[in-house]
């Protein structure tokens, strides 16, 4: 995979939608690690001896495309979880959590944040919506997209002025 370094070294800078500390197992042993997950990007740090975040950039990154994302029962470190990407199964990422609830949050995360999931919850919401209005919510996005859809700028102006008015 071809990436921009730079780019990805600001994205690991913003805010993350879920962030804390795991143990993360590396060739050998479990290294404690602070984990940032921003959308599909699992980026992880180095903490240094107080256990700040040592440097400004990562050390790794995965993306959450394509994976199986479990509960690890039998491990040598309780509260744990695994990611096998579909490209590799022999190779398991380990993760390990101080509680067991911090562990599902962090699987429930992890599984939800995929293009995969997202699309998945899309064509479900859509076909729920269609079920109880007839009529497809999406279709006019579709129009937008192919250039036959012209918008009512009455409304446009109507929701403009609305939001305005919830912003004052």
């Amino acid at each position: 995979m071809r990436f921009n370094e730079k780019e990805i070294a600001s994205i690991a800078m913003l805010p993350g939608d879920k962030e804390g500390r795991m143990f993360y197992r590396s060739p050998g042993a479990y290294k404690e690690r602070w984990f940032k997950l921003k959308g599909n990007l699992l980026f992880y740090f180095r903490l240094n001896e107080h256990g700040a975040v040592y440097e400004d950039e990562p050390i790794g990154l995965l993306v959450v495309e394509q994976c199986r994302i479990q509960m690890e029962l039998y491990t040598e470190l309780p509260n744990a979880f695994s990611i096998t990407f579909a490209n590799d199964f022999e190779k398991r990422h380990y993760f390990g959590c101080q509680t067991q609830k911090q562990a599902e949050d962090w699987i429930s995360c992890l599984k939800s944040c995929s293009y995969e999931h997202q699309r998945t919850m899309l064509k479900e919401l859509q076909e729920q919506l269609l079920k109880r209005t007839g009529r497809d919510p999406l279709s006019a996005f579709s129009a937008i997209k192919w250039g036959v859809y012209k918008p009512n700028l009455n409304l446009s102006e109507r929701i403009s002025r609305l939001a305005n008015l919830h912003l004052q």
